[in-house]
């Protein structure tokens, strides 16, 4: 991999940490699901700097490129984090029905 392909990836992945860490300071983003942001950063950057490991992992695993493989990866991460944030909508949901409900009862007990 040429080297300004990697010094470009690896200040893309600093920039992208930076960025969620301020919308964590910020309280815009929860540490919880900014954890899952910093990983993949993280997991990019070790990419980059070691890509024998990929094409280890390629053969071991049947796939014929690199490329092949990051885009696998890609669209498996997008996947678990769409997951993740529509069990975080469906939770919510339940707990505003339940808030509504409450609140309607005690309305109705106060007169209002």
């Amino acid at each position: 991999m040429p080297l300004k392909l990697v010094i470009v990836l690896i200040l893309f992945a600093l920039l992208f940490v930076i960025y969620v860490w301020t919308n964590v300071i910020k309280r815009n983003l929860i540490i919880k699901y900014a954890l899952l942001w910093l990983i993949f950063s993280v997991a990019m950057t070790i990419a980059v700097l070691i890509p024998d490991v990929l094409k280890v992992i390629c053969n071991s695993i049947g796939i014929a490129t690199v490329s092949n493989f990051i885009f696998f990866l890609g669209f498996g991460i997008l996947l678990f984090i769409t997951f993740v944030l529509t069990e975080v909508v469906s939770t919510q949901k339940a707990k505003i029905t339940t808030l509504a409900q409450e609140v309607a009862i005690l309305k109705h007990k106060t007169g209002k």
